[in-house]
């Protein structure tokens, strides 16, 4: 399960890019730092991953992310910068409501479900 962004804008560069995503992750995840890695995608140049961190989880790894090449917006006809990501919502998730074990989110077990707290 992912959550896929991105952002179309003249004068767009990767600045802009790990400020979305660090907002993304501390306000939507509730994470207290964040650290950004160089990685490779095929479509995207230059290309980073994204991990969160914490107190209680660590680092987790929520997705990666880049700038679009031109080879894939040129022939769409889109001649500036694109921005886009691609996060983990299961595990935004469990940061957000406190959950240690990813096995909890697909859980059958209706007591457990029943005390969670609605988001």
């Amino acid at each position: 399960n992912q959550v896929e962004g991105i952002i179309v804008g003249n004068d767009l560069n990767l600045k802009d890019l790990l400020g979305v995503l660090g907002k993304f992750a501390m306000e939507i995840a509730g994470a207290d730092k964040v650290r950004f890695k160089p990685d490779y995608f095929p479509f995207t140049e230059p290309s980073v991953e994204l991990s969160a961190y914490k107190e209680g989880y660590g680092w987790v790894e929520f997705g990666g992310s880049g700038i679009f090449r031109p080879e894939v917006t040129l022939p769409l006809g889109v001649d500036v910068p694109v921005i886009a990501w691609g996060l983990g919502v299961d595990r935004l998730f469990m940061m957000r409501a406190g959950i240690d074990d990813i096995r909890y989110i697909f859980s059958q077990d209706l007591d457990w479900l029943r005390r969670k707290e609605v988001m």
